[in-house]
Protein backbone atom coordinates (compact mmCIF):
# COMPACT_ATOMS: atom_id res chain seq x y z
CA UNK A 1 0.00 0.00 0.00
CA UNK A 2 1.07 3.23 -1.04
CA UNK A 3 1.45 6.60 1.78
CA UNK A 4 -0.56 9.11 0.77
CA UNK A 5 1.87 12.54 0.01
CA UNK A 6 0.96 15.66 1.79
CA UNK A 7 -0.93 17.11 -0.86
CA UNK A 8 -3.06 14.18 -1.01
CA UNK A 9 -4.02 14.79 2.46
CA UNK A 10 -4.70 17.84 2.28
CA UNK A 11 -7.37 17.04 -0.92
CA UNK A 12 -8.92 14.80 1.38
CA UNK A 13 -8.87 17.01 4.17
CA UNK A 14 -10.38 19.93 1.71
CA UNK A 15 -12.94 17.43 -0.33
CA UNK A 16 -14.27 16.29 3.84
CA UNK A 17 -14.61 20.58 4.50
CA UNK A 18 -16.57 20.58 1.10
CA UNK A 19 -19.19 17.70 2.07
CA UNK A 20 -18.96 18.87 5.18
CA UNK A 21 -20.23 22.34 4.21
CA UNK A 22 -22.54 21.32 2.23
CA UNK A 23 -24.39 19.00 4.48
CA UNK A 24 -25.13 21.35 6.85
CA UNK A 25 -26.63 23.75 4.35
CA UNK A 26 -28.67 21.08 3.25
CA UNK A 27 -30.35 20.96 6.69
CA UNK A 28 -30.80 24.48 6.39
CA UNK A 29 -28.23 25.35 8.93
CA UNK A 30 -27.32 29.21 9.85
CA UNK A 31 -25.89 31.26 12.10
CA UNK A 32 -27.35 31.70 15.51
CA UNK A 33 -29.79 33.96 15.61
CA UNK A 34 -29.38 37.45 16.76
CA UNK A 35 -30.63 38.88 19.84
CA UNK A 36 -30.69 42.94 21.04
CA UNK A 37 -30.67 43.71 24.55
CA UNK A 38 -32.86 46.26 25.39
CA UNK A 39 -31.80 45.91 29.47
CA UNK A 40 -28.16 46.85 28.24
CA UNK A 41 -27.76 50.89 29.04
CA UNK A 42 -24.38 51.00 27.23
CA UNK A 43 -26.18 49.40 24.23
CA UNK A 44 -29.13 51.66 24.10
CA UNK A 45 -27.42 54.25 24.36
CA UNK A 46 -25.54 53.54 21.65
CA UNK A 47 -28.20 52.57 20.10
CA UNK A 48 -30.20 55.87 20.48
CA UNK A 49 -26.98 57.59 18.65
CA UNK A 50 -27.09 55.81 15.68
CA UNK A 51 -31.51 55.44 15.60
CA UNK A 52 -30.83 59.76 15.26
CA UNK A 53 -28.02 59.46 13.01
CA UNK A 54 -29.73 57.26 10.21
CA UNK A 55 -33.10 55.99 11.20
CA UNK A 56 -34.89 59.18 12.56
CA UNK A 57 -35.11 61.30 9.17
CA UNK A 58 -37.62 58.70 7.99
CA UNK A 59 -39.52 56.85 10.89
CA UNK A 60 -39.17 59.81 13.32
CA UNK A 61 -37.22 61.39 16.33
CA UNK A 62 -39.73 59.91 18.84
CA UNK A 63 -40.47 57.06 17.28
CA UNK A 64 -43.81 57.70 15.60
CA UNK A 65 -43.61 56.62 12.04
CA UNK A 66 -44.45 58.86 9.05
CA UNK A 67 -48.36 60.10 8.46
CA UNK A 68 -50.52 57.70 6.78
CA UNK A 69 -48.33 54.97 7.30
CA UNK A 70 -50.60 52.19 7.13
CA UNK A 71 -51.50 53.63 3.69
CA UNK A 72 -49.63 52.55 0.29
CA UNK A 73 -49.11 55.43 -2.12
CA UNK A 74 -50.23 55.18 -5.33
CA UNK A 75 -46.98 54.51 -6.41
CA UNK A 76 -46.71 51.24 -4.48
CA UNK A 77 -44.34 52.86 -1.84
CA UNK A 78 -45.20 52.45 1.67
CA UNK A 79 -44.57 55.52 4.30
CA UNK A 80 -42.44 54.40 6.96
CA UNK A 81 -44.24 52.90 10.15
CA UNK A 82 -43.94 53.98 13.92
CA UNK A 83 -41.11 52.02 15.45
CA UNK A 84 -42.56 53.15 18.68
CA UNK A 85 -45.72 50.53 20.18
CA UNK A 86 -47.96 52.17 17.40
CA UNK A 87 -46.69 50.38 14.51
CA UNK A 88 -45.90 46.69 13.82
CA UNK A 89 -41.80 46.29 14.57
CA UNK A 90 -42.89 44.46 17.83
CA UNK A 91 -44.57 41.71 15.90
CA UNK A 92 -41.24 40.64 14.70
CA UNK A 93 -37.98 38.58 16.60
CA UNK A 94 -35.05 40.61 16.71
CA UNK A 95 -33.37 38.08 14.16
CA UNK A 96 -36.12 39.33 11.69
CA UNK A 97 -35.63 42.64 12.40
CA UNK A 98 -32.01 42.24 12.39
CA UNK A 99 -32.56 41.08 8.40
CA UNK A 100 -34.80 43.74 7.36
CA UNK A 101 -32.53 46.86 8.61
CA UNK A 102 -29.50 44.76 6.75
CA UNK A 103 -30.70 44.04 4.09
CA UNK A 104 -33.77 45.89 3.28
CA UNK A 105 -37.27 43.99 2.86
CA UNK A 106 -36.93 43.82 -0.88
CA UNK A 107 -36.78 40.00 -0.59
CA UNK A 108 -39.26 39.74 1.50
CA UNK A 109 -42.20 41.63 0.33
CA UNK A 110 -44.99 40.74 -0.80
CA UNK A 111 -45.34 41.52 -4.83
CA UNK A 112 -45.87 44.53 -5.70
CA UNK A 113 -45.28 46.14 -1.99
CA UNK A 114 -42.53 48.69 -2.69
CA UNK A 115 -40.27 49.92 0.28
CA UNK A 116 -38.53 52.94 0.76
CA UNK A 117 -36.39 51.13 3.04
CA UNK A 118 -32.76 51.07 2.31
CA UNK A 119 -30.29 48.06 3.01
CA UNK A 120 -27.74 49.32 5.89
CA UNK A 121 -25.53 46.79 5.13
CA UNK A 122 -22.25 48.10 4.47
CA UNK A 123 -22.96 51.82 6.11
CA UNK A 124 -24.09 50.21 9.43
CA UNK A 125 -21.93 47.47 11.43
CA UNK A 126 -23.95 44.68 12.86
CA UNK A 127 -23.66 45.61 16.59
CA UNK A 128 -24.92 49.36 14.98
CA UNK A 129 -27.81 47.26 14.19
CA UNK A 130 -28.49 45.35 17.24
CA UNK A 131 -28.02 48.63 19.25
CA UNK A 132 -30.83 50.58 17.54
CA UNK A 133 -33.37 47.93 17.85
CA UNK A 134 -32.28 47.60 21.59
CA UNK A 135 -32.83 51.57 21.89
CA UNK A 136 -36.06 50.68 20.04
CA UNK A 137 -37.18 47.77 22.31
CA UNK A 138 -36.05 49.91 24.73
CA UNK A 139 -38.96 52.25 24.12
CA UNK A 140 -41.98 50.20 24.54
CA UNK A 141 -43.79 49.03 27.45
CA UNK A 142 -43.65 46.01 28.88
CA UNK A 143 -46.52 44.46 27.45
CA UNK A 144 -45.06 44.93 23.98
CA UNK A 145 -41.38 43.82 24.68
CA UNK A 146 -43.13 40.73 26.40
CA UNK A 147 -45.03 39.98 23.52
CA UNK A 148 -41.85 40.67 21.02
CA UNK A 149 -39.44 38.49 23.59
CA UNK A 150 -41.71 35.31 22.82
CA UNK A 151 -41.16 35.59 19.13
CA UNK A 152 -36.83 34.93 20.38
CA UNK A 153 -35.64 31.54 20.72
CA UNK A 154 -35.50 30.61 24.17
CA UNK A 155 -38.10 34.08 25.41
CA UNK A 156 -34.65 36.00 25.48
CA UNK A 157 -35.48 39.99 26.08
CA UNK A 158 -38.02 38.79 28.37
CA UNK A 159 -38.21 41.86 30.43
CA UNK A 160 -38.04 41.37 34.36
CA UNK A 161 -41.01 43.53 34.70
CA UNK A 162 -43.34 40.80 32.91
CA UNK A 163 -42.49 38.89 36.50
CA UNK A 164 -44.97 41.85 38.14
CA UNK A 165 -48.48 42.39 37.90
CA UNK A 166 -49.98 45.39 36.36
CA UNK A 167 -49.70 45.34 32.59
CA UNK A 168 -51.20 43.23 29.51
CA UNK A 169 -50.05 42.17 26.31
CA UNK A 170 -51.53 44.63 23.52
CA UNK A 171 -55.05 44.42 22.50
CA UNK A 172 -53.78 43.75 19.09
CA UNK A 173 -51.21 41.39 19.40
CA UNK A 174 -50.14 38.84 16.97
CA UNK A 175 -52.31 40.98 14.00
CA UNK A 176 -50.39 42.46 11.22
CA UNK A 177 -51.79 45.45 10.28
CA UNK A 178 -53.03 45.30 6.28
CA UNK A 179 -51.99 48.48 4.67
CA UNK A 180 -54.90 50.27 2.59
CA UNK A 181 -54.04 51.86 -0.93
CA UNK A 182 -54.26 54.90 -1.01
CA UNK A 183 -55.48 56.94 -4.46
CA UNK A 184 -53.62 59.83 -6.02
CA UNK A 185 -56.13 62.50 -4.38
CA UNK A 186 -54.29 60.96 -1.11
CA UNK A 187 -57.65 58.79 -0.47
CA UNK A 188 -58.47 55.30 0.60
Amino acid sequence: MTALRPVDLLLVFAMAGVMAGAAAAGRGLRPAPRFADADDPALTARGAVVYAQNCASCHGAHLEGARHWQAVGPDGRAAPPPQNETGHTWMHSDDELFGFVKYSMIDLAAPGYVSPMPAFRGRLTDDDILATIAFIKSRWPVGVRAYQALLNPDYQGMPAAAAADGWSLPADCGYEPNRAVRKPDGSS
